[in-house]
């Protein structure tokens, strides 16, 4: 059975799906940031009962929260996104691939028959599960080129990633901000006097770290909040290096680096989950 195949007869509900929190439509936006921070998970279900009538992520948290104390006493039904795209227990990982490709989010609610939540399924769980299978796979790949091939030597050198959005680690936090929030992206590379890479400043770490307790952006700097305990990999690391980063830390983006030791693009879990959606049944 190859790997598409797979993805396509594993159900969902056989993953971890307990990766969020749950809060009601009036909690505040507060309230509802620190729920998350508190258990480092990076999406809240608004929930009405059983039933769930909106989700907030750490994206939301990056453009409504952070920095936004005017925002941080509203009821999160304010504030939350409506329109949510979902899955049943019944489906499988390929499914939720596909919905996660398609929508461009990172987790889907997952609904019994009932339209009842049982749970979340987030990028992370996908990544992992993605990860053991391809380590499997290229356990057995002696006999099979074609895996070889797609995930160990297969790199992202002209496959779709994105430019290196850089800031220093001595610029405010406001102007890293305003890039991550104009940019639409979730993470900046932070970087000395030399461009050398020192860190990285994601929404996680924002919703983590700041959450609603830092109303005035102007009065910290990056390398205050960045992450210091990073990878970068080299732009010739192969696919299966890659996934096996972001499973093993929880990442969602990897800077990779030139020859020169300096950043040339960032790859997203968004990319790799794009290439493993139109490659995997060609690898088998």
């Amino acid at each position: 059975m190859n790997i598409s195949e797979v993805l396509a007869e594993t159900s969902v509900s056989s993953l971890d799906l307990s990766r969020f929190v749950s809060v009601t439509p009036d909690a505040s936006v507060e309230t509802t940031v620190e729920t998350m921070a508190a258990v480092k998970w990076s999406c809240a279900f608004i929930m009405e009962g059983s039933h769930i009538s909106g989700i907030f992520t750490q994206r939301d948290a990056l453009q409504r929260a952070v920095g936004r104390p005017g925002n941080w006493q509203r009821p999160i039904s304010d504030e939350m996104t409506v329109t949510v795209k979902s899955m049943r227990d019944t489906d499988s990982v390929a499914d939720g691939l596909a919905i996660m490709n398609d929508w461009w989010v990172r987790s889907v609610p997952v609904l019994d028959s009932n339209d009842h939540v049982v749970g979340n399924l987030s990028y992370y769980v996908v990544m992992q599960a993605i990860a053991d299978m391809v380590a499997k796979r290229l356990g057995d790949a002696a006999s099979e080129p074609q895996v070889q091939h797609g995930l160990a030597f297969v790199d992202f050198t002209g496959m779709h990633t994105s430019a290196p959005v850089m800031v220093r680690h001595d610029d405010m936090l406001e102007a890293a901000v305003h890039q991550m929030r104009a940019r639409g992206i979730g993470s900046v590379l932070v970087v000395d006097a030399e461009d050398s890479l020192v860190g990285m400043l994601t929404e996680f770490d924002l919703f983590t770290k700041l959450g609603c307790h830092v109303p005035d952006l102007t009065d910290v700097k990056v390398g205050e909040v960045m992450s210091g305990d990073l990878v970068a990999l080299s732009a010739r690391s192969s696919v299966a290096t890659v996934i096996a980063e972001m499973a093993g830390h929880g990442f969602s983006h990897v800077p990779l680096l030139g020859e020169s030791g300096r950043p040339v693009a960032v790859v997203s879990f968004r990319d790799v989950a794009a290439y493993l959606e139109t490659s995997l049944a060609a690898l088998g």
